[in-house]
């Protein structure tokens, strides 16, 4: 089978399926394991599927969270391109909210000695908010446990207390009809409030979420400024009057 062959063999069963394990492709694949694996890395750097624990899924339209342990290893040197974008935007003494998310967590180092207040839902940035000395409110509510985001009721009743400077915000898909959009609807109205609530908005996003769209929307792209890499934005220029 050619190479092109087996690339159109997957992605026919990725858009019945959604997703698909190694053992999924070694039963569909007639061709070693070693291929598979060449096969997908060739593919996700095409852009044609996303990697994730155990196998692979559809790179368009990703409706469910990917584990915070696997996002942590994707485009780590882009979420540090970002988090030093976001360190121009801070101020002295600003009040602002994190995200739950790999990408916003890499803007914490940067608020040190900065004397930043931050609310937060990402149960995951505690740790590294306290290793930096920074003032923390954490929102209360239940524990998402794919993404480690606290969400719920209780979650957007604390929130209602706060008016923001800023927000930095995560997401799953950005799409110039879709606007900004994310798999669980206890995120998304989470995010959405938010937004409401601040007065400067940004979404942080690597290369991988734009031209996506996931399942519930959030946000229209005008709403917010996109925060991402200089090589993502020479890539996406139909989104240029959004980017921050």
């Amino acid at each position: 089978m050619l190479e092109i062959d087996r690339f159109e063999k997957i992605i026919s069963e990725l858009n019945k399926r959604g997703r698909l394990s190694y053992q999924d492709l070694d039963r569909i694949m007639d061709v070693s394991s070693s291929t598979i694996r060449r096969d997908v890395e060739k593919m996700y750097s095409k852009g044609l599927l996303l990697k994730i624990k155990g196998g692979v899924c559809q790179h368009k339209n990703l409706n469910f969270d990917v584990e915070v342990k696997d996002r942590f290893k994707e485009n780590v040197n882009e979420k540090k391109e970002i988090a030093e974008k976001v360190s121009k935007i801070l101020k002295q003494g600003d009040f602002i909210y994190l995200d739950a998310g790999t990408t916003v967590f890499y803007v914490i180092e940067k608020l040190k000695n900065m004397n930043i207040t931050v609310v937060t839902n990402g149960l995951m940035h505690i740790e590294e908010l306290l290793k930096y000395n920074i003032k923390t409110i954490m929102l209360g509510g239940e524990i998402k446990q794919s993404t480690k985001a606290v969400v719920g009721v209780e979650a957007l009743a604390s929130l209602n207390k706060y008016r923001f400077e800023k927000c930095f915000v995560g997401v799953n898909g950005i799409n110039i009809e879709n606007g900004f959009t994310t798999p669980e609807i206890n995120e998304a109205i989470l995010k959405k409030r938010v937004i409401e609530l601040s007065r400067e908005k940004y979404v942080l996003a690597d290369k991988e979420k734009f031209d996506k769209i996931s399942n519930v929307k959030f946000s229209d792209l005008k709403d917010c400024k996109i925060v991402t890499t200089k090589q993502t934005i020479k890539k996406n220029n139909r989104y240029k009057k959004y980017f921050y």
